[in-house]
């Protein structure tokens, strides 16, 4: 049975991200977004924050990408 992999430390870009996802959620100005990857033309689902213009328009700020697939099975267990 191969030996589990340790996951490398998170980047601080990655805290600040989540920060900002945090805040966002505080300030009920999360929005589900559906666009295309640009790496390989599927459709994803972008976790965003909405940031309010000046116009008073929004723009969706990503901040996470929506696993695709079922995740207990595509990703390993973090806290073994």
């Amino acid at each position: 049975m191969p030996r589990a992999q340790k996951p490398p430390p998170l980047l601080p870009g990655y805290r600040r991200n989540f920060d900002t996802l945090l805040l966002a959620a505080d300030n009920a100005a999360l929005c589900l977004v559906s666009a295309i990857r640009r790496a390989d033309r599927k459709p994803i689902a972008l976790v965003c924050a909405r940031q309010r213009n000046e116009d008073e328009t929004f723009t969706p700020v990503p901040l996470a990408v929506l696993c695709e697939g079922n995740p207990y099975v595509d990703f390993e267990d973090p806290t073994v």
